[in-house]
């Protein structure tokens, strides 16, 4: 009886794999908005907001996707003492989620291994890392609609102590390609 069920296990984990191993080439132009939900740099707090573009590029197995992550972020930030000014925010991330073929919901998760930040007439530029965790709805094989929890923290220059938390909503054009 013990052999049977090892291979039946066998078999379920080789009928999986086999199911898995048609790979596409995943491309996803996105394009949305970012809302602040908390902004901090020192002591000081501030709100930020603006659009934000950019793309993903991986591989789509059946269910899996994975791959590289790179948008640019054009903020506004407005500190509680001051005026309103401009902030480029660049990130290049790698992301691994599960997209399942039913119902067009699908969740992935990114980590940012590089984010770089430029206010407007700065001569410096912070630098830092952070982590995203995204739910879409697929409304069209070619649509979706989504929404991303971002939190970045920034700590170059030494002596830079920024972080940054929002909700970014988008919308993106997935497709794959052999």
């Amino acid at each position: 009886m013990r052999k049977l069920w090892k291979k039946i296990s066998l078999g379920l984990i080789a009928l999986t794999m086999a199911s898995q191993a048609h790979a596409l080439i995943l491309i996803e132009p996105y394009v949305g908005y970012d809302f602040s939900l908390n902004g901090e740099a020192g002591s000081s707090k501030f709100d930020f907001s603006g659009f934000g573009y950019g793309g993903r590029l991986g591989i789509q197995l059946v269910t899996v996707m994975f791959g590289v992550s790179y948008d640019i972020m054009d903020l506004d930030l407005e500190p509680e003492v001051g005026e309103k000014f401009g902030y480029e925010q660049t990130n290049l991330g790698v992301f691994v989620g599960w997209n399942p073929k039913l119902d067009g919901i699908r969740f992935w998760g990114t980590y940012f291994i590089d984010s770089d930040g430029d206010a407007d007439g700065s001569t410096t530029k912070e630098s830092g890392d952070g982590f995203g965790i995204g739910l879409g709805y697929k409304f069209k094989p070619w649509l979706a609609l989504n929404a991303e929890y971002r939190t970045f923290s920034y700590d170059e220059p030494a002596g830079t102590d920024m972080k940054l938390d929002s909700i970014f909503v988008s919308l993106s054009f997935p497709f794959d390609i052999l």
